[in-house]
């Protein structure tokens, strides 16, 4: 017997359904990680670094920062200021699709 095919009454079904399953756990914090750049240094040169020392990233400036979400990059952003604090404006979703 022949099934038949999903109309978008179904899709919308199942998108509602998602979302009340993810209901429970809507409002649960998680770590999320912005991620500057890196470098590698010796032990020495770590030693050495004192109050005023700049230490070189491995990112140009203005190249997106990574958003982390247990360990996997799922949004690119740039640094903005707001106020006194330091933000994130989100420039890239990587994987909308992507599970965290």
């Amino acid at each position: 017997m022949k099934r038949p095919e999903k109309t978008d009454v179904d899709k919308t079904l199942t998108f509602l359904n998602v979302i009340n399953d993810l209901m429970p756990v809507i409002d649960t914090p998680f770590r999320l990680n912005i991620d500057l750049g890196e470098t590698k240094m010796t032990i020495r040169e770590l030693l050495e670094l004192e109050v005023g020392s700049i230490i070189e990233l491995k990112k140009s400036a203005g190249e997106p920062m990574d958003v982390l979400v247990r360990n996997k990059v799922l949004m690119k952003g740039e640094v903005t200021v707001l106020e006194d604090s330091l933000g994130l404006r989100i420039v890239d979703i990587v994987d909308s699709n992507r599970k965290v």
